[in-house]
Parts: structure tokens; sequence; C-alpha cells
């Protein structure tokens, strides 16, 4: 796409408007209404317009803005965001759509497994793209999930979404009450190049954490947003895991 083009795009989802940079990856997959195609397909099979969900890791809103489009009327919508930059293009986009924006809380805050501080940091040749750790550019504050939802007092939890470069098994280690209490459904990422975090086992100990102490089943998703079981911890680029007692159907 060509480089430098800055204006709003009308028609993400069909209606939803988006401040569309074409320097940003997740910008430009936007504009081609192609941006992670099974989760949006298997939210438009599966939400309801009660869910109480949360986006970790929300970004400009991509998946912020299509939960609140499928859970509306009554759901709500809570999204996680420590990257400034990214937060102001956030705040943006959900200044552009008032009615989503009224079921949608933004927290600008990071969310790993204990609470504290880490330092955000823009990957290089990615922009809008980061990671939290030890160095960075800006020093941002990490809650738990338990401790959020606590501190919420949410009556439910359907929905989870955590997109976070390689901290996922940090995040689901500081939501392992919640996720035994409330079962919701979780949509996270599991590219290959974060497979060798904690020795070449993080993959092993997400299944661990999820499948043999809180109870899951895993899957991958098809294009069409339907679920297929994965077999030991052959996981696709983003998997889906569905509490053992619940239908995938």
């Amino acid at each position: 796409m060509p480089e430098g083009l800055e204006f709003i795009y009308d028609h993400y989802l069909g209606d939803v408007r988006v401040n569309i940079s074409t320097r940003f990856k997740v910008e430009r997959i936007m504009w081609s209404d192609a941006f992670e195609p099974a989760l949006i397909h298997l939210l438009k099979r599966t939400a309801k317009p009660d869910w109480i969900a949360l986006d970790v890791g929300a970004n400009v809103g991509a998946v912020t803005l299509a939960l609140a489009r499928f859970t509306s009327p009554t759901g709500r919508v809570y999204a996680f965001e420590p990257g400034p930059p990214n937060l102001v293009r956030l705040r943006a986009n959900l200044a552009l759509n008032p009615s989503l924006a009224a079921n949608i809380t933004v927290h600008a805050t990071g969310v790993g497994e204990a609470p504290g501080e880490l330092r955000w940091q823009e990957e290089a040749g990615n922009p809008g793209n980061a990671m939290l750790g030890a160095d960075g550019t800006h020093a941002v504050p990490v809650i738990t999930l338990d401790s959020f939802i606590a501190k919420e007092n949410l009556p439910r939890l359907d929905f989870i979404k955590v997109d976070v470069e390689g901290m996922e098994l940090s995040v689901f280690r500081g939501a392992q009450q919640s996720l035994k209490k409330f079962r919701p459904v979780i949509y996270f990422e599991t590219l290959g190049r974060f497979g060798d975090e904690h020795g070449n086992k993080n993959f092993a100990l997400i299944e661990q954490l999820l499948v043999g102490e809180c109870g899951y089943k895993l899957h991958r998703l098809d294009r069409s947003g339907r679920l297929h079981p994965v077999i030991g911890s052959a996981f696709a680029d983003y998997t889906v895991a569905v509490p053992a007692e619940r239908s995938t159907s």
C-alpha cells in the first residue's frame, strides 16, 4: 500500500469508522477488511449482546471495536493498552464511534502475573507493535486480571482476547482465579516466534496451565471461524481455549 496516507475509513466491519495511517501494519490490514477474519467470524457467530469481554493488548482497537459491535447494546468491553502512542490512536478511534465507545472502558496499563512496572518498547521496523520488558522507552504500570476483576466486581466474564507479544503465559498466570470462576472463552496469540520463551517451553507451559490446571480444551480456528481441537502443543498462529464442559458447536 502507498506509504504516508492518513485518512478516516468508514467501513471497517461494515460500518465502523477508524483512523488509517499506512505507516501502521494493523491499520493497513483494517483498511483491507482482512483483520483476523477467523476471529471476526467466530464473534459474529457466538457473541451475545450481554457479553462482558476483555481485550488485553488492544493496540488501536481493531478487536475492541469488533467486540463492542457484536455485543451491543448491553455488553461491556474492557480494553488494556499500555503503549502511549497506541493509546492516542485507540482513543481517537473510539471518538469516531460514540455509540460503541459508550460500552468500552480503556485502561492504560499492561497485564501480567504480578502488579508492578515494566517498560514499553516499540518493535524496530514495525511501528505500533511493541513488547513489555525491563528495557524500553516508556515506563508503564502492570496489573493482574484477577486483581482487576475483583476490584471491578465483575458479575461475569465471557470472552478474553490476549495478544501481548509473548507475554500470554504471564497474563494467564495472573488470571487463574478468574478463569476457574467465570470460565470465559479465550482467544490468544501463539505465533511460532514466541515458542522459545521460557526455555523453549512457552507453549507447553500455557497448555499445562489452561488444560491441566484450569480445565480448558484448546482449538484452532479455520477461516470460517469454526473450532477444531489442537493435538498436543501444535498451535497455529492463534489459539482458542474453551472450557472443557462447554460445547464448541
